[in-house]
């Protein structure tokens, strides 16, 4: 069974906003990746000519492939969706099904893991999310858009995007004292708060149970 490594912002100041998409569309050429597949609504469109459609339905897919690295994502954009509650609901998915790149250690997990993170560090600087993560996909989400409202914590993963609001529920010096392989600063004041080396197979990992107990939290990875 194939395991899809996403990553996942339920929410954003900047989604739906004049640029917002064309922003996203760049990052991704910047980053090497060729736009293969774009649709709207379901229905296949021309995105250099006719992304306003987008705007007005607020909602987009493409498909985008990176022949350096070999590496293809699929990436789901939805706002203000009703089926999630309307307006503020947000719903941005990056989904990778490259996951050989994660487990073989011949393939150097860890140079795929600093790729993927690269690309959720560049999604989050155009999103400006309260919060977002990277992790195995799984059949339920542990994070709701109401945990995020509220700024509550039901569950840590192999990378989080603690937002500014996190930052300021949690505290700065409790999240950058806690057990992690990785802590960085993001560039709106939030923090990368990651927990191994790579997703899959990894040199270095923190011990789960400590993040577990140091956060008071039942559910981590």
């Amino acid at each position: 069974m194939t395991m899809f490594l996403n990553i996942h912002f339920l929410d954003s100041k900047t989604l739906g906003k004049p640029g917002s998409l064309e922003d996203i569309i760049e990052f991704f050429e910047k980053t090497g990746f060729e736009i293969k597949e774009f649709e709207v609504n379901g229905e296949r469109i021309v995105w250099k000519y006719d992304l306003y459609l987008a705007y007005d339905a607020k909602n987009c897919w493409f498909y985008a492939f990176n022949p350096r690295w070999r590496f293809e994502v699929h990436q789901i954009i939805a706002w203000d969706v009703p089926e999630l509650g309307g307006v503020g609901r947000h719903y941005i998915r990056t989904i990778n099904n490259n996951e050989p790149y994660f487990w073989d250690p011949e393939k150097d997990p860890e140079r795929y893991a600093r790729f993927y993170q690269d690309i959720g560090k560049g999604l989050y600087t155009i999103l400006r999310p309260t919060f977002g993560w990277i992790e195995w996909d799984l059949e339920w989400l542990p994070t709701k858009h109401e945990d995020i409202e509220n700024l509550r914590l039901p569950a840590l993963y192999w990378v989080n995007f603690f937002g500014p609001p996190y930052v300021r529920q949690l505290g700065r010096e409790k999240i950058l004292k806690a057990p992690a392989w990785q802590i960085e600063e993001l560039p709106d004041g939030g923090l990368l708060y990651v927990l191994a080396s790579s997703p899959g197979w990894c040199k270095e990992q923190v011990s789960l149970e400590a993040v577990k107990a140091y956060f008071g939290i039942d559910q981590v990875r």
